[in-house]
């Protein structure tokens, strides 16, 4: 018996319905196939020039080596003391976050796998920031446009070609809390604060005003007890981590003029012109004008998102180290996320559909702007010179490099430190003939008592200056194994005697 006529009338009805939802669900994918290929194209193009600038010896020791070497003391069970620098990994910060790096070094113990993660790290950023932006701004267009303001900041690409930086994993990190806050993720709002906090010390200058606006946006509790956290967790580690493994307070706290944060705001009062001077020099109003720039400003008409970044912009522009103000430098890649994150609140508030287009059109286009005049894309007019890998200047020196055993005491020139710093012990030449940026710097210029246990040395030729002072003091202990490329290989001469007063010390 046939089934009734409004039965069969449905049955083919659903037929075409179905189908239609079926050729409509790749559809929807489709519309996030360009943050996807822009975030691609960027972690090819960076892991690319990352890779070949370290292959053609253009990443020194600092502080490529000192991460290089603590992960691949670590993924071998030993303790992560960085004879590069004379500290302990997490002594000189508190990046906990880079355990999550170990098993890479399991599969490939190379540094180009942190320079291919760190490109991946920052290409992820995009897709958080996407997303906030297609719930915030219901358009896939303003978003993508948007994650590809963020992918183009030139404060972002110079990071990321300066070496290997824990700030990787928090650029991400804050990305994904920026998101989570917004929306009202609250489980994965604490996990992602969480892997911000472990990137770095003062990582909790980013947390603490997130926190402040998750209470004064969203949940009070939460945010007050996000924020408090993390002020509690930045205290533990510049009064007890830190010192613990380091015997000492951080290097760190000190790079704010005029007493510290506190002080510098009663010299405003007190000393204001002194301070006024400072602020207005050394570079600080061209940082302030780059970084604000490459967003198109657009987080201005509601800066409240953007604020996030507030401390760690101040820390930064504020510093008396010269590279914590200048966008070449790793310090300025978390800043970025929260700067593009403002700028789609920002979109989002205004009131009509032409205004949000334009602003983004603003931002896009500065993007691309700024990204041509002090970015690193291919079509920039800023390059990053370095050596190609197949260079005979790179080939002649991998060549005579490869004359050192891989469990030999080496001090190399800081070039060749990142080509050998898979072994226990390696210092970045003169140290420790003459300490040099090494320890708690308390042995500056002095020679260290395990100088002696030194076996190779990888230096370019001719040395000159201080240099060349130091190794004529100690030439007549070691004799030419390897020379290629104005570089050449020592190998310390068995059965010279060590220098009166030079004991048998042990091995940091």
């Amino acid at each position: 018996m046939p089934p009734p006529l409004r039965t069969r009338r449905a049955a083919r009805e659903a037929v075409p319905a179905t189908a239609e939802r079926t050729r409509a669900r790749p559809a929807r994918w489709a519309r996030h196939l360009p943050v996807a290929v822009l975030a691609t194209a960027y972690a090819m193009r960076f892991s690319l020039l990352t890779v070949n600038v370290y292959n053609g010896y253009g990443e020194p020791a600092y502080d490529m080596g000192l991460f290089d070497q603590g992960l691949w003391l670590l993924s071998r069970f030993h303790v992560p003391f960085v004879t590069v620098m004379g500290r302990d990994l997490f002594g000189d910060h508190t990046s906990f976050i880079l355990l999550l790096a170990v098993p890479l070094y399991w599969v490939y113990p190379h540094a180009p796998t942190l320079l291919v993660l760190q490109s991946c790290l920052l290409a992820a950023a995009s897709f958080p920031l996407y997303l906030l932006g297609l719930r915030l701004l219901r358009s896939t267009v303003l978003a993508t446009a948007l994650a590809a303001a963020f992918l183009l900041n030139p404060a972002l690409q110079h990071g990321n070609l300066e070496q290997f930086h824990p700030e990787a994993f928090m650029t991400l990190g804050i990305a994904i809390a920026l998101y989570a806050a917004v929306t009202g993720k609250r489980r994965l709002l604490i996990g992602a604060a969480i892997a911000v906090l472990l990137g770095k010390q003062d990582a909790a200058l980013l947390v603490i005003p997130l926190g402040v606006w998750v209470a004064w946006r969203r949940d009070r509790r939460l945010g007050l007890w996000l924020a408090g956290a993390a002020a509690a967790w930045m205290a533990a580690c510049f009064e007890l981590i830190i010192p613990a493994f380091l015997g000492t307070r951080s290097f760190n706290m000190s790079r704010i003029p005029f007493g510290g944060g506190w002080g510098f705001v009663r010299a405003t009062f007190t000393r204001t012109g002194q301070v006024w001077r400072y602020v207005t020099g050394g570079g600080r109003p061209w940082y302030l004008w780059q970084m604000a720039s490459a967003v198109g400003w657009g987080w201005i008409f509601s800066p409240e998102v953007a604020a996030i970044g507030v401390l760690t912009f101040l820390e930064n522009e504020l510093a008396d180290f010269g590279y914590m103000h200048q966008i070449l430098y790793h310090y300025s890649m978390p800043l970025v996320p929260v700067l593009v994150a403002g700028t789609v609140w920002a979109v989002s508030r205004l009131r009509t559909p032409a205004r949000r287009r334009a602003l983004t059109g603003v931002v896009l286009c500065s993007a691309i702007v700024c990204g041509w005049l002090w970015g690193l894309a291919p079509w920039s007019r800023q390059t990053y010179p370095h050596w190609s890998p197949t260079s005979p200047q790179v080939l002649a020196l991998n060549k005579v490099i490869k004359v050192v055993p891989p469990d030999a005491v080496v001090s190399a020139y800081y070039a060749y430190v990142t080509h050998l710093d898979h072994r226990r012990r390696i210092y970045m030449w003169p140290t420790p003939f003459s300490a040099l940026y090494w320890g708690t710097y308390t042995h500056e210029g002095q020679r260290l008592p395990f100088a002696n246990q030194v076996q190779y040395l990888v230096l370019p030729q001719p040395l000159t200056g201080s240099d060349a002072t130091v190794f004529a003091g100690i030439r007549r202990q070691y004799r030419v194994v390897a020379r290629g490329y104005d570089v050449a290989v020592y190998r310390k001469i068995s059965g010279v005697t060590r220098p009166a007063g030079a004991g048998r010390a042990a091995a940091p």
